[in-house]
């Protein structure tokens, strides 16, 4: 089971541009392959790294390198910040990359700021690198976050709900101040998708003072390596199973991953678009005569397949002969 090692920094991080889950990730292992190069966190020039593209691709990833390009592109230019021991910190963090040995590895030139950014902490989370590439959203976020605290040797611990926010990446979404919407829409399901993908299995408790949440306690306990065996083992065959074959050879590069694409698609709406998608979708759903709140990544996803059939429509009728 390989592991990379994620710098605290950039467990909760923050960017000008919209990061996708692949983005993350590809960060995530640009990070991983400083520390194994044990680069020091001063550097006076640009640093070339050398990774694997298959590493920044993820193991469940295309065999090809079309979306990593993508991806690749992305990156450069993104001005990323975070915050370490309450202070901030900016920095952009892939200047140039170029894709070599035919595809098989990325050199990625990273500019001081970015290696500073990446290696001054001196903690550090070793996760799962499956999970950090498969999972998606905030159960990945929240998978990393007990990763990160897992090195402590503790079998639980409390975040208070403004800590909590800011780590998934919410803070300055209004609708999460309200406590039953950050658990119906982010922690619930991310709970749900660490539990039933990772190699942890996690319980979460609101902590209250009166009548109020005010911090939220997760114990865990990580699987024993039977237990993971299992986990992998079906993970690796849902993903064979989700995996399809481009149709074409002519046809324009397929994302392989739909939740991977529905996110970038709902990353480039408005914050309008969005809500008009949500009304038109309806927030919440009924199932045994009781309402459930429907989580955004569900949203999301029921939004881009509609947009995408909708596509499909007009390029049908515009290939039809006029009569």
């Amino acid at each position: 089971m390989r592991e990379i090692t994620v710098p605290s920094s950039a467990v909760a991080l923050r960017s000008d541009k919209p990061l996708t889950p692949a983005m993350v990730s590809a960060i995530w292992e640009l990070a991983s392959a400083l520390d194994a190069a044990r680069i020091p966190a001063e550097v006076d020039n640009s640093v070339w790294l050398e990774v694997p593209s298959r590493l920044l691709r993820g193991e469940d990833g295309r065999n090809d390198n079309v979306w990593l390009r993508e991806c690749l592109t992305r990156l450069t230019g993104v001005q990323l910040s975070g915050e370490w021991r309450g202070d901030p910190w900016g920095a952009v963090l892939l200047a140039e990359w170029k894709i070599t040995q035919g595809g098989s590895m990325v050199r990625a030139l990273i500019p001081p700021a970015g290696v500073h950014a990446l290696r001054s902490p001196q903690n550090f989370a070793r996760i799962e690198a499956r999970a950090a590439h498969s999972l998606t959203g905030h159960g990945r976020q929240l998978y990393v976050l007990l990763a990160d605290k897992k090195r402590l040797g503790r079998p639980f611990w409390t975040f208070t709900l403004d800590e909590l926010r800011s780590l998934m990446g919410v803070a300055d979404k209004k609708s999460y101040e309200r406590w039953n919407n950050f658990r119906q829409w982010v922690l619930d399901p991310a709970l749900a998708a660490v539990n039933d993908y990772g190699t942890v299995e996690v319980s979460m408790t609101p902590e209250k003072r009166g009548r109020t949440v005010h911090a939220v306690t997760f114990r865990w306990r990580w699987k024993d390596p039977h237990d993971a065996s299992d986990t992998t083992s079906e993970n690796e065959r849902h993903s064979a199973a989700r995996r399809r074959l481009q149709a074409a050879a002519d046809a324009p590069p397929m994302i392989e991953d739909r939740d991977e694409a529905a996110c970038l698609w709902w990353d480039g709406l408005d914050e309008t678009a969005r809500e008009k998608w949500m009304e038109r979708l309806g927030r919440t759903f009924e199932a045994g005569g009781k309402h459930y709140s429907r989580p955004e990544r569900i949203l999301r996803r029921m939004a881009y397949d509609l947009e995408n059939e909708a596509d499909e429509g007009v390029a049908e009728n515009a290939s039809q002969p006029l009569e």
